[in-house]
């Protein structure tokens, strides 16, 4: 199974995936954004068509994008307003993690060098954030992984389906932030541990955890308290906010895990998760 990722990491056949935004810290991005969006606009400020703005601030381009669109929407293609709505969701996802409620989140994380002081305050240093990138779990290899689905979770395919399946791929510098998985059930494989750092966090344990990576082991986690226990939303079941974790900075080398979300669709009701653990 890991030499089948690694020969499609090596042969660059993995698709990256679409579900997630993980260049929403990327250095890159606004700019390659902002010469998008001046693409889209350029033909209709070259003919008059929208006025030209002088501002000097980094919000011109996507401005005079969002103009075009309310006021000559017949004049931009389907495409390029798909593009520039995608770019706006970034930047409101850029937006919503630096309000206070995600920065008290991030603050959650066990990788300290991302907090700075700013003078009597502690702050997230915006600039040492770098996400893994991820990848779709080729449809071969994922059918070989959920016939190990029974040897962790009772029931195996008759009870959990896969709601999301993913590789991530770390370089040196890379992290992934405080979250809490949409799932019951997360399976992580650490198909390539890195060199140094990595480590795999929950910080909200007591005490907190650092569980390092070892190829071709894993981890079995909850992120959902079972139906039978006690919660005040009868729709579904309630997060775990203990569940909430996130991926060490890679100090050296290069980590890629493999993420398997699983969801329960059992009809008996299940008091602890841990009836359901093979």
């Amino acid at each position: 199974m890991i030499q089948l990722v690694q020969s499609s990491i090596e042969s660059s056949a993995l698709t990256p995936t679409s579900a997630y935004q993980e260049d929403v810290f990327s250095k890159e991005a606004w700019d390659a954004e902002d010469i998008i969006l001046r693409n889209i606009v350029q033909p209709l400020l070259d003919d008059g068509t929208i006025p030209k703005d002088d501002s000097s601030d980094n919000e011109v381009a996507l401005r005079s994008f969002v103009y075009a669109v309310t006021h000559h929407p017949h004049k931009i293609t389907q495409d390029d307003i798909i593009a520039g709505a995608n770019i706006i969701q970034r930047r409101e996802a850029v937006e919503r993690w630096k309000s206070d409620e995600g920065l008290s989140i991030m603050k959650l994380s066990m990788d300290y060098d991302m907090i700075k002081e700013e003078g009597d305050n502690m702050a997230v240093d915006w600039d040492e954030i770098s996400l893994g990138k991820r990848y779709e779990v080729p449809s071969e290899l994922l059918d070989k992984i959920e016939h190990v689905i029974p040897t962790v979770l009772k029931g195996g395919r008759d009870l959990w389906t896969t709601t999301d399946a993913t590789i991530v791929k770390y370089h040196e510098g890379d992290l992934q932030v405080p979250h809490i998985d949409p799932c019951d059930a997360t399976l992580l494989i650490c198909l390539q541990p890195c060199l140094e750092g990595g480590s795999t966090c929950f910080p909200l344990l007591d005490p907190p955890r650092r569980l390092e990576n070892s190829r071709g082991g894993g981890y079995l986690f909850f992120s959902s308290h079972a139906m039978g226990q006690d919660q005040d939303d009868s729709s579904g079941n309630e997060r775990n906010v203990l569940s909430l974790h996130h991926g060490g900075r890679v100090l050296k080398g290069e980590k890629i895990v493999m993420q398997i979300m699983l969801e329960y669709n059992g009809d008996e009701d299940v008091q602890t998760w841990l009836e359901v653990v093979a």
